[in-house]
């Protein structure tokens, strides 16, 4: 196989930015990764400095490329994922006017509740998704920061700003592929464009907007500046690419209906591929994310930071131990062996996931708690009430899923992401849904999504299914105890009966 076959995958992730070089079997040459967590001086605010987000992306490509000893005709494309929910904008040049913000920053938290209380049907009946962030963002924006909204030009993702300055793009080459619309709370998803009702209804000028491509559009090509810094190359076709969620998505084969998946990242997601588009006009726990295959959606449930409060579970109750870089960590592994004791149900100790706020559905004023706890628990009972209150919303998530699409039933969950990598958190998984739990191999699927993407648009793969046939899906299987899922599914409805009181109770609480 031809050295210029290469293909690289980077993720703009909320806490890391990660890049794996492959050829075109799957196999992973090379791979570097570079902190990427925001800054969060008190809470509600989570800002990212977008030049800050440029430089660890370099350096993680750069290690990338020196691990897989590629020469700089070696990378036929490179394509991108990011983070889905948040924006930030651009002057003429594509320089930030603002700081990049996703919904852990929830300053935008009036706007957001604004636009959800009076156009809130319309958003999901158009968008297929209630979660409008970018709108509420933009508005939000405005009202904060008029002078900075004032130098923008136009309002990008994290991948899009990167990719820009990477290309040497203006702000009239801005771009936001399809597969990110159901966030925007903006668009009109079925028929891939912006919905002028929703525009006008936020006070967003589409001027500002940017164009809507497809995932394995090329959106440019790497600079002399950045192909000598990065050790690309110059001239490497930029494949748009997709959220991190549907790169993800991709990399796990969901290329036909009727597969679930559970991501177990910094935003949890219970995912099922689907041929129709069945907004949740109703219950609004589900939200519909365009597929790069065309014609598909990923019906989905949503956890807003679950990852992201299972490492500040470790960072405040570890002890001084240290978490462990880019792995699982053996503190993890440690409090997963003394969880692993605990009995199902914790000893009638429960836990709130939602210390950022409920989004499905969408409720702002929810935070963490821990419920029914006594002087007999230990620190091992209230980690494990961490890791099944996933598990309690994962359950939830999968009756809404089958609610809306009966005729998809599907035969086991396809887990991967960092939490993944925790047999006990994938046991207490498979034992409250009742299906198997098979984690795959590869815990990080989304940059081998991207190299998949990238492959398609340089016509070095057929289309994503074919690729997909390279690296099927394979993984240790957990199969539900019988007993535990009897149990569980009475803990689940006494779950239920404890955090619907407490939404109400936060509602009320002023800080």
């Amino acid at each position: 196989m031809s050295r210029r076959d290469l293909l690289v995958g980077v993720d703009v992730g909320s806490s890391g930015i990660k890049t794996a070089v492959f050829d075109c079997s799957g196999k992973r040459l090379g791979e570097g990764r570079r902190d990427n967590h925001p800054d969060q001086p008190r809470p509600g605010v989570a800002e990212y400095d977008g030049n800050r987000m440029l430089q660890a992306t370099v350096a993680s490509i750069c290690e990338a490329i020196e691990m897989a000893g590629a020469g700089k005709a070696d990378v036929a494309a490179i394509a991108f994922d990011g983070m889905i929910s948040g924006v930030m904008g651009v002057d003429s040049q594509w320089n930030p006017t603002t700081p990049y913000t996703t919904p852990l920053d929830m300053r935008f938290g009036d706007q957001l509740d604004r636009i959800t209380e009076t156009h809130g049907e319309e958003i999901r009946r158009l968008t297929g998704s209630g979660m409008a962030v970018i709108g509420p963002k933009i508005a939000w924006l405005r009202e904060a920061f008029p002078d900075d909204f004032a130098r923008t030009e136009a309002f990008v993702t994290a991948t899009g700003f990167v990719v820009g300055k990477l290309a040497g793009l203006r702000a009239t080459d801005a771009f936001i592929d399809s597969t990110y619309l159901w966030t925007t709370g903006l668009s009109d998803t079925l028929n891939n464009c912006w919905s002028e009702e929703l525009c006008e209804a936020h006070g967003v000028d589409v001027k500002q907007l940017p164009k809507i491509v497809r995932p394995m559009d090329i959106v440019g090509r790497v600079t002399e500046v950045f192909g000598e810094a990065t050790g690309l190359g110059a001239g490497v076709p930029i494949v748009a690419g997709a959220g991190d969620q549907s790169a993800g998505f991709v990399g796990a084969g969901m290329t036909r209906a009727g597969i679930l998946a559970d991501v177990a990242g910094t935003y949890p997601i219970l995912a099922l591929s689907t041929d129709s588009f069945v907004p949740d006009l109703k219950d609004r726990r589900i939200e519909l994310f365009p597929s790069p295959v065309s014609g598909q959606f990923h019906a989905c449930f949503i956890i807003n930071g679950g990852g992201l409060t299972h490492h500040w579970f470790g960072q405040q109750f570890g002890e001084g131990e240290q978490l462990g870089e880019g792995e699982y960590g053996e503190l993890f592994a440690r409090l997963d062996t003394a969880a692993a004791q605990m009995s199902p149900g914790c000893d009638g100790l429960f836990f709130s996931p939602h210390l950022g706020g409920r989004v499905c559905p969408i409720r702002t004023n929810m935070k963490g708690a821990w419920v029914g706890f006594t002087w007999t628990h230990q620190r091992s009972h209230f980690y494990r009430a961490l890791l099944e209150s996933i598990a309690f919303e994962h359950a939830l998530g999968l009756r809404a899923l089958r609610k809306l699409f009966p005729a998809q039933e599907p035969d086991e969950i396809r887990g991967f992401g960092g939490g993944s990598k925790s047999a006990l958190w994938n046991q207490i998984k498979a034992d409250v849904l009742g299906l198997p739990y098979r984690a795959m191999d590869e815990a990080d699927q989304a940059v081998w999504g991207d190299a998949v993407l990238a492959g398609c648009a340089v016509g070095l793969f057929d289309d994503l299914t074919t690729a997909w046939e390279l690296a099927p899906a394979s993984g240790k299987v957990y199969r539900p105890d019988p007993s535990c899922h009897t149990k569980y599914e009475q803990l689940l409805q006494t779950y239920e009966e404890m955090t619907t009181p407490l939404e109400n109770v936060f509602d009320r609480l002023v800080l």
